[in-house]
């Protein structure tokens, strides 16, 4: 027997209007946000190992990541795009240390987790 799905409009009327938790859309967000960023780790981490044995990939010419940072300018902002960026590529000392972000009041922010980024971008909304 074959099961006939009804659209929510049929069960609740037309004149209902269906919108989604702000708590489910923020929660959509985060996700696409971590996996955005482990996309980019992933990135980072395949030019690292190139760069290792001699092989030098420039990611700000490389146009698949140009692509991919204008796609990011339009969905998070230039000034988001630019934190998520640094964060990802430029964020580690040479010792394995995070160089601190510093915002536009002075005050030094020390991100070390995907989870502490997204929190500090979330301030910018």
């Amino acid at each position: 027997m074959e099961e006939k799905f009804k659209k929510i409009s049929e069960l609740l009327g037309s004149k209902v209007i269906v919108e989604e938790n702000p708590k489910s859309i923020k929660k959509k967000d985060e996700r696409f946000f971590m996996t955005l960023l482990e996309q980019l780790c992933q990135m980072e981490a395949v030019t690292a190992l190139l760069s290792s044995v001699g092989v030098s990939i420039d990611n700000h010419e490389n146009p698949i990541f140009k692509s991919l940072e204008m796609l990011m300018n339009t969905h998070y902002g230039e000034m988001k795009t630019a934190i998520i960026l640094w964060w990802v590529f430029d964020s580690l000392t040479p010792d394995g240390d995070v160089y601190p972000l510093v915002d536009e009041e002075g005050k030094h922010h020390i991100i070390k987790t995907p989870t502490q980024l997204f929190k500090f971008i979330k301030k910018y909304d």
